[in-house]
């Protein structure tokens, strides 16, 4: 099985993968999961294993046909534009809107997270057959603000964070523009490179490198 078959069968099956950016970036692990098989599980192991804040990825294709903005848009439209800054690594952030599936409870308890991101999947998905559908599905199943932030990317060729990662990765294992992120954090710190490694190893779980992803895979 080649490193492309055995990647989409690991998160088929609702594995996750972890994703190291770039030296000299943020230099941080994300926990990776497909968000066609995200579970109530796959929230606990995020909350728990990582224990960054857990997003719902799409594309920019996706983002625009659903009508997404970005959030420092908003910002700016609402005269708070002064408020959008560059993070130290230099790229302004991929954050849209944070949402909560209408079945949902309070929206923040595993299952209903779950329930908010198997629905994101499910626009994503129907995207590709019926766009006009897509966008009637997404404004009728979902309510603002909720506690699912949404990022789109903005293309690895302008930004080269794990949002535009995990995109090309989706892409190059045929899989839907939809996966689920979480920063991989320590004490008082990110997570090293090193320490992911391990954990990697000791789960049984691919780990990979932007230069991997962008490189040998893309």
């Amino acid at each position: 099985m080649n490193d492309k078959a055995r990647l989409k069968q690991e998160l088929e099956r609702g594995l996750p993968v972890l994703v190291y950016d770039f030296e000299g970036r943020e230099e941080e692990v994300d926990m990776v999961f497909y968000g066609g098989a995200v579970t109530p599980k796959s929230i606990t192991t995020l909350r728990k294993e990582a224990g960054g804040l857990i997003c719902f990825v799409t594309g920019e294709r996706e983002g625009k046909l659903l009508g997404l903005p970005f959030f420092t848009e908003i910002l700016r439209e609402v005269g708070m534009g002064d408020l959008v800054k560059r993070p130290s690594y230099g790229d302004e952030p991929a954050f849209s809107l944070w949402v909560n599936h209408i079945e949902t409870k309070t929206g923040i308890s595993d299952n209903d997270r779950a329930k908010t991101i198997r629905g994101l999947h499910e626009v994503v998905k129907l995207l590709s057959t019926d766009d006009g559908e897509a966008r009637r599905k997404f404004r009728e199943s979902f309510m603002a603000p909720g506690h699912v932030p949404v990022l789109i990317s903005r293309g690895v060729d302008r930004r080269r964070g794990h949002t535009e990662l995990v995109m090309v990765l989706a892409e190059a294992l045929g899989l839907e523009r939809s996966m689920v992120i979480a920063e991989m954090l320590d004490e008082g710190a990110s997570l090293s490179k090193e320490k992911a490694k391990k954990l990697a190893k000791n789960w049984g779980v691919s780990f990979l490198e932007g230069t991997e992803i962008l490189g040998e895979l893309a």
